[in-house]
């Protein structure tokens, strides 16, 4: 019986949603390594309504290169998670 307990174990692992949070719930925690947020917070406080777009934009071009990867990795992950949860799981098998 514990090979059943493995298997079925094995198969929620590797499902794609169970995927995904994990990306997503790593790339927030490297990404909360790399970057003080609360500093991130108190400076967008800060900024006037109507220059918040800019202020975004300027801080992401004089950011490192892995703080960029991660952004990026939370985005797509954040952007590919509703097609997962739609898409039936044969189907899925077969775009891959």
């Amino acid at each position: 019986m514990r090979r059943v307990y493995y298997a079925y174990a094995l198969r929620l692992a590797t499902h794609p949603v169970a995927l995904h949070a994990f990306v997503l719930v790593l790339s927030i925690f490297v990404l909360s390594r790399l970057t003080h947020v609360a500093a991130i917070i108190n400076n967008i406080m800060g900024v006037r309504v109507g220059d918040l777009g800019g202020y975004i934009f300027n801080t992401l071009v004089n950011a490192e290169f892995l703080t960029l990867v991660c952004v990026g990795v939370i985005f797509f992950t954040l952007l590919s998670l509703p097609l997962r949860l739609t898409l039936p799981r044969s189907r899925r098998m077969q775009t891959i």
